[in-house]
């Protein structure tokens, strides 16, 4: 075992006593990293919030520097994950394969998102050559058509023949890494083809296919939101579950049943960085709680903001520190009428 798998088992243990004991300076560094390498992206997706809450990010052009990645890299041998991806399309950072060799040094496990798109057969082989964990492929539906509707560039082929390029030379290497997961936006639209996507996923070697629930960020896109379908959404899952179990793919769709988790651990165990240096709560990016342009990671992380919250969180309860949050408060209303899911609006601690 890798003396950075040591650390990190280590880390995980000791942050799991000090959340028992409520601390909230905490001398445990964080079990999960977020490092975003760009806000540019090449997609367009309708249901995406720069399209609606943070308009400017679609100019963005600027990318992770050195320096940041630098001052982060010293916590990567203490987590249990790292994701390698952000708000925009990570492979077109023009050094982030260099950064992921980099990672890989000490981390234990990288993965990131990204829309595939620039997933060249060269690219492909240099990101299992560089050891990444796990690859998860935002696209559109089953088809040309629909993939075209919904992510905004006519690249669903394209998308397709990288896929099967990394499958095959996978393969040819005899590794089963990165494992390839097929992420897809729970819309009406692509509920007709979510069997068509089994057959896909079968196909591309896929091992999971998950949809996250869809934020409508706008009111043209209630329409297409699974809560006001709740009845034929799950007949579409059930159909799709059972052709997936078929394949031996993995099938997460997302959870209508109104409920709340009693938990929620971002503000103890994660650390979200943007391309900036900026430094975020989590990725619903409700906060802001520090720089790394001008503070240590050490300092951001037991920082007198993030102190505060975790207090509150403690005494106060999610409710009061994170209201309105889809990630543990499953109600409709929160996905129909969301509060804006933008740095833009973030508080600064």
């Amino acid at each position: 075992m890798r003396l950075s798998s040591l650390i990190s088992i280590s880390n995980m243990f000791m942050n799991r006593f000090e959340i028992n004991r409520k601390r909230t300076n905490l001398f445990s560094r964080p079990l999960h990293i977020a490092l975003e390498p760009t806000l540019k992206c090449n997609s367009d997706c309708v249901m995406c919030n720069r399209n609606f809450s943070r308009h400017e990010t679609k100019k963005a052009e600027s990318f992770l520097s050195w320096e940041t990645f630098n001052k982060v890299k010293p916590l990567f041998k203490y987590t249990r994950s790292v994701l390698f991806g952000g708000f925009g399309e990570a492979l077109l950072h023009p050094e982030y394969i260099a950064m992921l060799r980099e990672m890989k040094k000490d981390s234990r496990f990288v993965f990131t998102y990204t829309n595939a798109i620039l997933m060249t057969e060269e690219i492909g082989r240099e990101l299992v050559d560089a050891g990444m964990d796990r690859i998860c492929v935002s696209i559109g539906g089953a088809t040309r058509e629909t993939y075209r509707k919904i992510r905004g560039v006519d690249k669903h082929d394209r998308v397709m023949e990288n896929l099967k390029l990394i499958r095959d030379y996978k393969k040819k290497k005899g590794v089963a890494k990165p494992a390839i997961f097929l992420e897809v936006v729970a819309m009406n639209s692509v509920l007709p083809e979510l069997e068509g996507l089994m057959e896909l996923a079968r196909d591309l070697g896929v091992e999971t296919v998950s949809m996250p629930n869809m934020v409508a960020q706008g009111e043209e896109l209630l329409k297409e939101s699974v809560w006001l379908n709740v009845d034929g959404a799950k007949a579409a899952f059930a159909k799709a579950a059972e052709r997936a179990k078929k394949y031996g793919i993995n099938f997460n769709p997302p959870n209508l049943e109104v409920n709340r988790r009693s938990n929620c651990s971002a503000l103890f165990d994660l650390m979200a960085v943007n391309w900036d240096g900026t430094v975020m709560s989590c990725a619903r990016e409700r906060y802001v709680i520090g720089d790394l342009n001008t503070g240590a990671p050490e300092d951001i992380w037991n920082s007198k903001g993030l102190r505060g919250l975790r207090k509150d969180f403690f005494e106060k309860g999610l409710e009061h520190v994170c209201p309105q949050c889809s990630c543990w408060d499953n109600n409709p209303d929160n996905f129909l009428n969301p509060s804006p899911n933008s740095r833009e609006y973030a508080t600064r601690l």
